[in-house]
């Protein structure tokens, strides 16, 4: 049933043209995946783009408007983008087809629906110019142009596609002289893409404020950079993150630019807010999260002197038996880490096995998509092996610090303690070793 369907969305001609003399592992398709991969995508972001700008300018409060001092330079971007916009349509409308090399009568269903999307977004992109002669914006207009050059390089590629056919074009339903002119036509269309590609590329207009307008912000001045209030400390948010995404975010206080992160525990995503502060300037003191509960010395020893309570009370008391009380949830997951550790090594040997089996895949000569899923699932194993191997030593030197935290701070009351149990001892003959372990078992 797939197959058929996509039969009848491309209309492939087994014994074509196309399938004849194209070097491609498309074969007879070849018109269709580029047309529909390539042509109808490409337009498909210009649409969605074009759309939420004029979005922008129609509907929010929160973009500053101008006015156009001169719009001499917009009735020329609206002029070659209606006849950009017409230029597909009327090919839909006359059933006129640039793939037609076998001598189809109707145009393809993949063309038909390219050639829609194509006078949308063209469309879309002449209304756009229309509402920026009346109010002008800033916001997002370089996103427009950049999705324009996407359009432009899939322009590119049917173009050459179409150049390596020319040999081909022999239509039995159309004279020569329409031959020639359907594909001047395209060529001329190609040439007005690439003229309002320029055009718009180089445009910076020149503006005055919109009159009667006054921005309404819902947010902080981006501009504006944030400033902690005195004393208020920022809280480091990893606790707080699920494994994949958590809508968890700062309070509203904490910051400006971005007063929603989607933290992630995976990629590290709850790292994000104070990389680009370092970003943008460098990193102070001040600026270095505070440990959070979990992480933090008071709560450790409170934990382990707890249990070390309970362990004191047995007839043979154990400091690593106590230690684990404390630290067992950490170690627990430490211990269920090091099979990300596994994975890691996994991953490493995956990467050059599909690299071999892709290398012995080109020298056979097998299809192009046997070569891209090997492709893909390197791409996999790499990223896999990476992050189970950032996530084992985040979670080991984790632990690690809470173990040396839990160890380290006791020391002082630890010294103390064997010093007054051991004042009629010599000095000279006690160590640290001995020392530490009369203090623990005497508490």
């Amino acid at each position: 049933m797939g197959f058929e369907l996509l039969d009848w969305y491309c209309r492939p001609v087994a014994s074509g043209n196309w399938a004849g003399t194209m070097d491609s592992a498309f074969g007879a398709y070849t018109p269709c995946a580029v047309d529909s991969l390539v042509i109808s995508i490409s337009h498909l972001l210009l649409l969605g783009l074009c759309y939420y700008r004029i979005w922008l300018i129609k509907r929010t409060l929160k973009v500053q408007r101008y006015r156009l001092r001169s719009k001499c330079y917009n009735y020329m971007l609206g002029l070659l983008s209606f006849y950009c916009a017409a230029e597909p349509l009327l090919r839909l409308v006359m059933g006129s087809s640039v793939f037609n090399l076998d001598g189809q009568t109707i145009l393809p269903p993949y063309e038909m629906v390219s050639l829609t999307i194509e006078s949308l977004a063209w469309c879309s992109m002449l209304v756009m110019i229309g509402l920026e002669m009346h109010a002008y914006i800033r916001e997002f207009k370089w996103y427009v142009r950049f999705g324009l050059i996407y359009v432009l390089v899939g322009q590119v590629v049917m173009f050459k596609l179409i150049l390596s056919m020319r040999d081909h074009y022999q239509h039995h339903s159309l004279p020569s002289l329409l031959k020639k002119q359907l594909l001047l036509g395209f060529i001329n269309y190609g040439c007005q893409l690439v003229i309002f590609g320029i055009l718009l590329f180089v445009y910076e207009p020149s503006l005055d404020p919109y009159p009667g307008y006054t921005t309404i912000p819902t947010e902080p001045v981006h501009s504006v950079e944030y400033e902690a209030l005195p004393g208020e400390e920022q809280v480091c948010p990893e606790r707080h993150v699920n494994i994949f995404s958590n809508s968890a975010c700062f309070s509203s206080d904490q910051t400006s630019s971005a007063s929603l992160y989607e933290l992630t525990w995976t990629y590290f995503g709850w790292v994000t807010p104070l990389m680009q502060q370092g970003y943008k300037r460098p990193i102070s003191e001040k600026d270095v999260w505070k440990l959070d509960t979990w992480d933090q010395t008071e709560t450790l020893i409170k934990r382990f002197q707890k249990c070390w309570a309970k362990e004191s009370h047995r007839p043979k008391p154990w400091l690593l038996r106590a230690l684990n009380s404390s630290l067992g949830g950490s170690l627990i997951i430490l211990s269920n880490m090091e099979k990300l550790q596994i994975g890691s090594d996994l991953s490493r040997f995956a990467g050059p096995t599909l690299l071999n089996y892709l290398l012995q895949s080109m020298q056979r000569g097998d299809p192009a998509w046997i070569g891209y899923i090997c492709a893909f699932l390197i791409l996999v194993s790499v990223s896999f092996g990476v992050l189970c191997q950032t996530q084992f030593y985040q979670n080991s030197s984790r632990v690690g610090f809470r173990l040396r935290s839990t160890l380290v701070k006791p020391l002082p009351d630890v010294y103390k303690s064997s010093v007054s149990d051991a004042q009629s001892w010599s000095f000279s003959i006690i160590c640290h070793s001995r020392a530490i372990n009369i203090a623990y078992s005497t508490k």
